[in-house]
């Protein structure tokens, strides 16, 4: 039922004039053939005289193509998409990240992906790191890393990135080398970010690690092994997490599980909350509380919304600004009632009266279901990290 599309009641706010705006307005509130409509009128009209017109149309295919792909309008999507590139960066680095994220939940091959994407890089003066990007974004490292290999790029992030695609896609010594070359780099040029040396510095780490299978050692400080953990799970590499972390006792163990299901190994997070004492609010263990909401969310994707709403409600009494404890709260409700309502027209000896009303009633509780949503109240995760539920045994997994 939380899919179906509906209206939200009308209200009294006053809606924008412009086109895009307006786009975006009747999105928000499920209107979603208005919206299409607003999209294409603000992608079509604009004179591509200033800057904010080239930017609002560019846009404007954008927001018409995600949609489109939304309501399963694949092959209008792809034309927004490519419409899209013409207006350069970085409205193409926004359109190829949605492009390729299409063509991946139909279900084409990251090869595929990739050949039909260059093809349409060809008619334009765009780099192909920018298309390795999008292609990292929905995991496909070999076909990203090809991308990188395509262009002599300068930039340290590139190259951070461009190892962590080999690093996922089990080429460690073509990702140490890359390293060691960024490493030499930053040592000299003192414009190189902190942020930058710090995650080529662990990195580096991780790689040695797993390369000669012997811990080289261990920081000293424990903010310095949550931050080395953090990426060693970011990389794939969960049984280095799993060491480094075992080391910082049960809040470790509540770490690593945040980590995980943060980084899409949703299994394997719900299955190590299973093995832990029963989980109370506290406000002591910092990842506890993150801990309680992980198994509320697990348990409203699984449809268990009584369950579930019991525990964002003793999330959102002993944390009023946790914000998205009280729309998960909300969101169980609105379930509920949905469930409830189909129940009764679902019964044979109901009245078409009793089945109209509670048509009625599922169209409102739908509209308040899209608003809640609407809040991303719950974990988003990249394609990426939602394929690596099935990518586990590829890494040393964890006991």
């Amino acid at each position: 039922m939380r899919h179906l599309i509906n209206r939200e009641p009308d209200c009294n706010t006053e809606p924008p004039t412009q086109a895009y705006e307006l786009g975006k307005w009747h999105q928000n509130r499920g209107h979603f053939e208005e919206a299409l409509t607003c999209f294409k009128q603000a992608a079509m009209a604009a004179s591509y005289t200033t800057p904010t017109d080239m930017e609002r149309s560019a846009l404007s295919w954008i927001e018409y193509g995600r949609l489109n792909a939304k309501l399963n309008k694949c092959n209008e999507a792809a034309e927004s998409f490519k419409h899209a590139l013409c207006f350069g960066m970085p409205y193409a680095a926004k359109s190829l990240n949605e492009w390729a994220l299409l063509l991946h939940q139909e279900g084409i091959c990251d090869r595929d992906i990739f050949n039909r994407l260059l093809f349409e890089l060809s008619s334009h003066s765009i780099c192909t790191t920018v298309l390795g990007c999008a292609l990292r974004e929905i995991g496909a490292y070999t076909e990203a890393a090809l991308c990188f290999n395509m262009t002599e790029y300068t930039d340290t992030q590139t190259g951070i990135i461009h190892a962590h695609c080999l690093i996922n896609d089990d080429r460690l010594d073509e990702a140490m080398n890359l390293l060691v070359s960024l490493n030499n780099k930053c040592a000299l040029e003192d414009s190189t970010q902190d942020v930058h040396r710090d995650l080529i510095s662990i990195t580096m780490f991780l790689c040695k690690w797993r390369l000669s299978g012997s811990l080289p050692y261990l920081p000293a400080y424990d903010d310095d092994r949550y931050k080395l953990a953090e990426v060693a799970v970011s990389l794939g590499m969960l049984a280095e997490a799993d060491f480094i972390l075992s080391t910082e006792g049960t809040a470790g163990e509540y770490a690593l599980i945040h980590m995980l299901y943060s980084e899409g190994y949703t299994t394997l997070a719900g299955t190590r909350i299973s093995c832990l004492p029963e989980i109370q609010v506290n406000h002591t263990h910092p990842y506890l509380n993150e801990l309680q909401f992980i198994t509320a969310e697990r348990l409203y994707d699984l449809g268990d919304y009584e369950r579930a709403s019991v525990i964002f409600e003793n999330l959102r009494l002993s944390q009023p600004e946790h914000t998205a404890s009280r729309f998960g709260e909300a969101a169980c409700y609105l379930q509920s009632s949905l469930l409830s309502l189909s129940s009764r027209m679902a019964r044979i000896d109901s009245p078409d009266t009793v089945k109209e009303q509670a048509m009625e009633y599922m169209h409102s509780i739908n509209a308040a279901l899209h608003i809640v949503e609407n809040t991303h109240w719950h974990t988003i995760w990249s394609p990426a990290q939602r394929r690596r539920e099935n990518g586990i045994g590829r890494s040393t997994t964890l006991n």
